[in-house]
Formats: structure tokens, C-alpha cells, sequence
């Protein structure tokens, strides 16, 4: 099975692009579930106390979502997640005691589920970020500062290289989302379903069966 993951900050597109891509592609989207999540709403009222319990439960709860997406025998599942992204949010809301902990659950997860085939980076500055939060209106997200969403994207930075070294095979894609916002213009979504084939070369070919339908439909 192949599986792409879509990496980015907050309101960065990860959720739109991702049903544009698995609509594009006729795959399957894996979509977080991020309301019903366990700790998610205690922890933006108090993250410094909920730190550890939020960022377990969504590692648990992606870790799930691929696990299931794979037993139904699908070839190729679009996730608007990232399971390092787990991460990179412990690294900026957790002690290093707690931080530690979630790791090693983490490498025990890819011990179970593998590493992604191919991983969209959307990068998107703090400020257009905290623009599409207030957008958005997620109450739990009132309290987002701007240096928060600085320390996110430099640790999803960090955390990516890391994954580049622990799997050397990986395709990675680099968009930046700045100018573009996926959840008011799809259609921007859907010709970048057809750009991405093309920037991948090769490594379209990881798509089975899906890159000549991708560059006909975008």
C-alpha cells in the first residue's frame, strides 16, 4: 500500500488538499478526526497541564486511522496528517521527559504501520496562518499566539529531516500555500493535483495506477 502524508502548520490546507488529491486520484482519504480527539479541547484551556495527553492520544488516534485505512486492501490512501507531525507538537508543548515518552510510542507505532511513501510539505508563513484559524472558528483555537505557530513550523522542519534520514526512500514535496487557500479556492487544490504529478517524476509512479488519471482530471 502506499500512502501519502500531508505535513503543515495550522489552517496550511492539509484537509482540503487532501480531498482534492484522494478525489483526483480515486483514493482513499484518511481524515483526522481532530473534535473527538481525547484532551483536544482541555489542552488548548490549559497546555501546559494537557501537553502530553493531547499529543499521545492524536499519535494513538492517527496510528488507528492508518491501521484501518490499510486493512481494507486500498492500493494508494491520502492522510491530511502527518504521523511525525505528532512530533513536532510534543517537541514545542511537552516537557522532554514526556516528550521522550511519546517518541518511543511513535517508533513503535512505524514498527506496526511502516513509514509514509511520500510526505506534502505545505508551508505556510504564522501570520497567513493565524489568519485562516480566526477564518475557520474553532473555539478551541482562540488562544493560538503567533509564536506558537513560529515554533511549529520550525519543528516540523526538524522533524522531517529526521524522517528523511530514518527513511532514506521517502519522496518529499514541498508547496508553498501562502498565496492559496485550499478551503475557499478547491479549484486551486485540484490543479495542484495535476502539478504535483509532474513535480514528483519519477516518483509518480508510487501512485498505483493513479498518475495518468491525476494529470487528465486536474
Amino acid at each position: 500500500m502506499t500512502r501519502l502524508e500531508i505535513v503543515g502548520g495550522i489552517g496550511a490546507g492539509k484537509t482540503t488538499l487532501a480531498r482534492v488529491l484522494a478525489e483526483a486520484w480515486s483514493s482513499h482519504v484518511v481524515h483526522e478526526d481532530v473534535l473527538n480527539v481525547p484532551f483536544f479541547s482541555k489542552f488548548y484551556a490549559a497546555p501546559q497541564v494537557y501537553g502530553f495527553e493531547k499529543n499521545i492520544s492524536f499519535l494513538l488516534s492517527h496510528a488507528d486511522l492508518i491501521r484501518d485505512a490499510a486493512g481494507k486492501g486500498e492500493d494508494l490512501i491520502v492522510c491530511d496528517f502527518a504521523l511525525f507531525q505528532d512530533l513536532s507538537y510534543s517537541d514545542i508543548g511537552c516537557s522532554p521527559a514526556d516528550a521522550d515518552a511519546i517518541e518511543a510510542v511513535y517508533h513503535r507505532l512505524i514498527d506496526r504501520v511502516g513509514y509514509p511513501t511520500l510526505v506534502v510539505h505545505l508551508r505556510c508563513t504564522p501570520d497567513t496562518q493565524l489568519q485562516r484559524i480566526a477564518l475557520r472558528g474553532r473555539s478551541q483555537e482562540t488562544g493560538i499566539e503567533r509564536a506558537y505557530l513560529v515554533d511549529l513550523c520550525a519543528a516540523i522542519d526538524r522533524r522531517l529531516e529526521q524522517l528523511r534520514s530514518e527513511a532514506p526512500g521517502l519522496t518529499v514535496v514541498e508547496i508553498d500555500t501562502d498565496e492559496v487557500d485550499f478551503a475557499t479556492n478547491p479549484a486551486a487544490a485540484h490543479t495542484l493535483a495535476g502539478e504535483l504529478i509532474a513535480s514528483m517524476g519519477s516518483a509518480a509512479q508510487l501512485l498505483p495506477g493513479h498518475a495518468g488519471a491525476a494529470g487528465r482530471q486536474a
